[in-house]
């Protein structure tokens, strides 16, 4: 029996990341050219591929990448992964269900220190990545469930707290990634 091999000859290859059209003042011209012309292709990758060194997406024209990038490498939205005179690759980061605790307290509350120790014990506990801005913090969740449990979990801080869910990109703070379960 003879097998056949079939070599997609129109894939491209990416080795690297060439910026990001949100923050690199060089591309944001750039992209806004091609992006004019039809020349801007984007592919979607989830916070969990983001973090992949090695995948294979099609673009949403349609157009095979394999992507092989560097130790350490991490997918932003707005990266881009491709880029020659006619063609711009562009990663769209995939939306995601997050659950943000927001604490009432006022940073000269007797019981801040406590309140922050308590929600991070939990959340560790959990093996979650986390986002922390202001009185906010963010972490990814599966589905509305589970804000329940984390209601449940926080009920004696419920005075000083509020939760609530969101779908967002979410963006994990580098010096807090941990890994998942």
């Amino acid at each position: 029996m003879q097998r056949s091999i079939e070599l997609n000859v129109n894939m491209i290859h990416s080795d690297k990341i060439f910026g990001n059209i949100h923050s690199d003042q060089d591309l944001i011209p750039d992209h806004h050219e091609m992006e004019q012309r039809g020349k801007v292709e984007y592919i979607i990758v989830s916070r969990l591929e983001s973090q992949r060194l090695r995948m294979r997406k099609v673009t949403d024209s349609g157009t095979e990448i394999a992507l092989s990038l560097p130790a350490g490498s991490c997918l932003d939205d707005g990266d881009v992964v491709f880029m020659t005179r006619e063609k711009m690759v562009v990663v769209k980061r995939e939306p995601e269900m997050v659950a943000s605790v927001f604490i009432n307290s006022s940073p000269f509350d007797d019981n801040l220190l406590a309140t922050g120790v308590k929600i991070g014990h939990t959340i560790g506990n959990l093996h979650r990545p986390v986002r922390i801005q202001g009185n906010k913090i963010s972490f990814p969740i599966q589905s509305l469930a589970e804000i329940e449990l984390f209601e449940k979990l926080f009920s004696n801080l419920q005075d000083q707290l509020e939760i609530r869910s969101d779908e967002v990109i979410f963006q994990e703070e580098p010096a807090y990634s941990i890994h998942e379960h």
